[in-house]
């Protein structure tokens, strides 16, 4: 049974994949870092540095954007030009563009400034490969290109006239506003990452998709629909008031997936430690004993580690080198045997990961490229007390935890004062816009919200005072 939970709140929203009530994957999107990248803009050249081959472009934004000038293009000093986000803005530098437009689709991402048909490299079959093209070449526009994705194995003509219809009425629209008005501008935005993670993943293996937001639930019915009318009705509205992640057993795991210790079914265990160039995965016996001998004992308890590292790697999006230290083993025979469960275990992912190989102390190596922020990265920020050694909440976990305990006392209760009181860490991290989030969660749930400094708590807690 797979499922798909979503929990959108004011500050965060994230999506649940659950497989038989077990938590596979895990997607998370901070409100108040405001995405630009895939956004489709009418920019104006500001500058042109010949010997870098870079012009920077006003997009509308604080910095004027990056663009890479390819050979032969011709750009000049106040022109307009079409552009999109390739990648956000880094600190002092602003976003870096691109002339090559994409718009992604279900199964298909048009090109219109190019003119080919390309495949997904995910596709390996060439009979297949040689089917998609012979079907998208007979109904693709003229003077636009088309890559075929992973999504589309499988798939008939009429998924692609459906796809292609919807995304040349984006294209035509673009085209059109593109035409109103002057100086920059946002032509077309992004999805957001709801409905972006529902579009991509959501199939006929899921059963349903729950959601605790009533205009989100209409948005997912729709863009479902679009898809295959029979999606629409697995789409379920969850009561708001009730925090659907605690509901679901979710909580649970995330808060495992945050520990530095993860416990085995066995009773072994894992270690993760992250550093700077790599992440490092140590696998102990733990109180696992074992019926058999030793190397049986070792083994099983490496095969279940294994599960479990591929399972952790995916919820926690760990990318780069990843070193994982199993407990060694004399036998080659069974070191090939784990190697091969780890393979098997890591292709469940859909985003790509190489096995290296194991040395003779039981070290494997794995490569994973990286394809969204780290788990960590939404719920910890570096720690003021230790200089960075350990992580404490981040501001928008500590705000959804807020919202949160809000939700629960609303429904449960008739109150219309509610007092938290918090460490001085949360006090300092709110007031340092003067408690406006604080606000915003007070006036939409229209209760009376008061923060008090408590410096007799531990750095991440916070107590309510009814």
């Amino acid at each position: 049974m797979k499922s798909l939970i979503v929990d959108i709140g004011l500050y965060q929203s994230k999506i649940a994949y659950l497989e038989n009530n077990k938590l596979i994957d895990l997607f998370i999107e901070d409100k108040s870092n405001k995405k630009t990248q895939n956004n489709i803009y009418r920019g104006i050249v500001k500058n042109i540095l010949l010997g870098m081959e870079a012009g920077f472009i006003d997009i509308g934004s604080d910095k004027n954007a990056y663009l890479k000038i390819n050979k032969g293009q011709v750009i000049k000093k106040g022109h307009e030009i079409l552009v999109q986000v390739k990648k956000e803005a880094i600190g002092d530098k602003g976003q870096k563009l691109t002339t090559e437009i994409s718009i992604p689709g279900r199964y298909l991402v048009l090109m219109p400034t190019r003119d080919d048909i390309a495949v997904s490299n995910k596709i390996a079959d060439e009979e297949e490969i040689k089917r998609l093209k012979s079907i998208v070449s007979k109904i693709k526009p003229e003077n636009v290109g088309v890559i075929i994705r992973t999504e589309a194995l499988g798939k008939d003509e009429k998924d692609f006239e459906r796809d292609f219809k919807e995304l040349i009425n984006i294209w035509d629209d673009i085209k059109k506003e593109n035409k109103l008005g002057m100086g920059p501008k946002l032509l077309y935005k992004d999805l957001d990452m709801t409905l972006k993670v529902i579009r991509d993943i959501f199939n006929s293996d899921f059963d349903k998709v729950i959601v605790n937001n009533l205009e989100k639930f209409n948005q997912i019915k729709k863009i479902l629909k679009n898809i295959d009318k029979s999606y629409e009705s697995k789409v379920e509205y969850f009561e708001e008031g009730i925090d659907i992640f605690d509901y679901y057993g979710i909580k649970k795991e995330l808060k495992r997936a945050l520990n530095r210790k993860v416990w085995l079914k066995n009773g072994g265990y894992i270690i993760i430690d992250k550093t700077e160039a790599l992440t490092v995965i140590d696998v102990n016996t733990g109180k696992y004993t074992g019926k058999l001998g030793l190397d049986e004992t070792v083994f099983n308890t490496n095969c279940d580690a294994a599960k479990e590292i591929a399972r952790q790697i995916r919820i926690r999006d760990i990318g780069g080198i990843i070193i994982v230290d199993f407990i060694d083993m004399k036998s080659s025979a069974y070191k090939k045997k784990l190697i091969k469960k780890l393979q098997e275990y890591l292709q469940e992912d859909k985003v790509k990961a190489k096995v290296l190989g194991m040395t003779n102390l039981g070290l494997v190596e794995i490569v994973r490229r990286k394809s969204k922020d780290s788990i960590d990265n939404h719920f910890k920020s570096e720690c003021i007390y230790c200089g960075g050694g350990g992580k404490i909440k981040s501001i928008n976990s500590i705000l959804d935890n807020i919202e949160k305990e809000v939700i629960r006392i609303k429904k449960h209760t008739n109150l219309k004062n509610i007092l938290f009181r918090v460490s001085s860490y949360i006090y300092n991290k709110l007031n340092e816009n003067k408690f406006k989030d604080i606000k915003i969660i007070s006036e939409y749930y229209d209760l009376d919200i008061k923060i008090e400094k408590d410096i007799e708590l531990d750095v991440n807690n916070i107590k309510i005072i009814y």
